[in-house]
């Protein structure tokens, strides 16, 4: 009967144990309940004061152990591209990215890119199952002057870099395909780029060719000067990387 009991009060013993040493870990990295709770009260204080003609609602916060602060992540239900964070640390709310996240502009062209690169991965994969991805990259934010919450319209942003991801193949013919397939459909649907990059990957070989520009992929003999890239590591200024992924 005494083991029984001792057994008993060991294994109580252990449990509470195990719930302090899980809540001591669940504090280190996910801040404790009292803190957060004070964060996001503090925030939402500071977005009456300062933001409180936005109509902005608290999505969530974060806790980042490294430096013992909470982000608290906030957004508009009134406003497609308002959303930003505010930085909450020893008690107080030390900023907030509203200037950089929505004022700049910044809000807007993430969600003119992903629309962008949506509508241009779904025209060029039904053309070829080679290409497995695009990305699209903008040039500096200063020079796109679009409105917030501005209705997506892919003239606005020509300026682009567009990356593409293929399969089927690493030489110069087949990349040289890809490219001329994808700036086609491009052209037929009113996009337009200043420069390409792609990545093909075949098997166990990868390579990668940078700044391609249209006029490149406009000559007739587009295939040599990706095969003269691709040997030196460079040429006409495209540039060249291969390896095996062995």
């Amino acid at each position: 009967m005494r083991k029984q009991i001792f057994l008993r009060i060991s294994a109580g013993i252990i449990a509470v144990l195990l719930i302090i040493v899980v809540f001591l870990v669940a504090n280190v990295f996910l801040g404790n309940p009292v803190s957060s709770y004070m964060a996001k009260r503090k925030a939402s204080a500071y977005l009456d004061d300062q933001y409180g003609h936005l109509d902005l609602e608290i999505k969530k916060v974060n806790y980042f152990p490294k430096d013992g602060s909470y982000y608290i992540f906030v957004s508009s239900n009134t406003s497609i591209d308002t959303h930003f964070s505010l930085n909450y640390r020893a008690g107080e709310i030390i900023g907030d990215d509203y200037e950089t996240a929505v004022l700049s502009g910044m809000n807007t062209m993430k969600r003119f890119r992903d629309e962008y690169k949506k509508a241009l991965t779904r025209l060029v994969q039904a053309e070829t199952s080679n290409v497995t991805n695009i990305t699209v990259i903008p040039e500096k934010l200063t020079k796109y002057n679009i409105d917030l919450d501005s209705a997506f319209d892919k003239n606005l942003i020509k300026n682009v870099t567009i990356i593409i991801r293929s399969i089927g193949g690493t030489d110069a013919t087949h990349l040289a395909d890809v490219l001329r397939i994808t700036d086609d459909i491009m052209k037929k649907n009113g996009y337009a780029a200043i420069k390409f990059g792609i990545t093909g990957e075949h098997e166990t070989s990868l390579i990668e060719l940078e700044n391609i520009k249209p006029e490149h992929i406009e000559s007739e003999d587009f295939g040599e000067i990706l095969q003269k890239a691709i040997a030196d590591t460079e040429y006409d200024g495209i540039t060249a990387f291969s390896k095996s992924l062995d």
